[in-house]
């Protein structure tokens, strides 16, 4: 199997999350190799750098990576979308101090990606083949990587509301899988939680049209949820996005309980610690490389 890149460059624009602020992400091809990079654009002599799990400077309310002499927040969803599609190589020129949010979910993200096209390099992809177990516990929460012969994740969650309490989902993972069951599940957050961030001066542009709000025993969104478990999916959403920082494909099976952005960087740290626990190998098998054009970005139930 070999390396892939878009085909073109994309234009992400609209509020940022924490900052309320107009912001802009453009998104480019990229060589072989290249991995993901990241940049202040708006920043004049501004490098970019490759992201890994050790730029991660800040896990509170999103992943948020460094950059040289400044930060880029919110990178979650498009590394979400980049590594749920299958897309190995790109460089993001930011215009602001964190990427757009968009709806709250990587949906916007994906249509974008499988409009502009994602093309074979001629370059082999590198694949983390695990071996061994890995598991990482902080308090109830944790996560671990069992050997699998695919990628998969399990989540679970529990929550304290009537409307959550306890989810779990299961999913194999595709690009197909990706589109279909994660990408338009959106971040979400409790009325008294967020209105009290709003007088703290953060999440000054959350809102109704970018996440789920909950309002003790009903949701505020007048169009409801997209899935009947979209608050787990979203917990999904997010892992694949903090997991993707490792900068391979893999095969394992993620199990995560309560895990959050602080976690999911901890144990991406971990797996590339964890040197005896897997073999870096290429694939030399072909496939039928197209498997966007029959997708369709709608929510299939639960």
């Amino acid at each position: 199997m070999y390396q892939t890149t878009i085909k073109d460059k994309l234009i992400f624009s609209g509020k940022g999350l924490h900052s309320g602020k107009f912001v802009k992400a453009v998104v480019y091809p990229a060589l072989p190799d290249n991995g993901i990079t990241i940049r202040r654009a708006d920043i004049p002599g501004s490098e970019p750098i490759k992201l890994n799990p050790y730029n991660v400077v800040s896990t509170v309310l999103a992943t948020t990576v460094n950059c040289g002499n400044y930060k880029i927040a919110t990178v979650e969803h498009i590394l979400s979308a980049v590594y749920g599609l299958g897309i190995d190589n790109i460089h993001i020129d930011v215009y602001g101090e964190e990427l757009p949010i968009l709806d709250g979910s990587a949906a916007a993200f994906v249509d974008q990606f499988i409009n502009v096209g994602i093309k074979q390099l001629k370059k082999k992809r590198k694949y983390l083949k695990f071996t061994k177990r890995i598991r990482i516990e902080k308090g109830d929460k944790w996560i671990e990587l069992i050997p699998s012969r695919y990628f998969k994740v399990t989540f679970g969650i529990n929550f304290d509301n009537k409307l959550i309490n306890e989810q779990k989902k299961f999913l194999t993972l595709t690009p197909e899988t990706y589109a279909k069951e994660v990408a338009k599940a959106r971040t979400f957050g409790f009325k008294n939680e967020v209105e009290m961030l709003w007088k703290m001066g953060l999440a000054k542009g959350g809102s109704l049209e970018n996440a789920i709000v909950i309002d003790k025993d009903k949701i505020l969104n007048e169009d409801g949820l997209r899935y009947n478990d979209e608050f787990v999916r979203h917990k999904i959403l997010d892992l694949i996005g903090d997991i993707s920082l490792i900068g391979y494909r893999f095969y394992g099976h993620i199990r995560a309980y309560k895990s959050g952005h602080e976690l999911n960087n901890y144990f991406a740290k971990t797996l590339l610690e964890s040197k005896s626990c897997y073999k870096v190998v290429e694939l030399d098998e072909q496939y039928n490389f197209n498997p966007y054009k029959s997708l369709v970005l709608e929510p299939q139930g639960t």
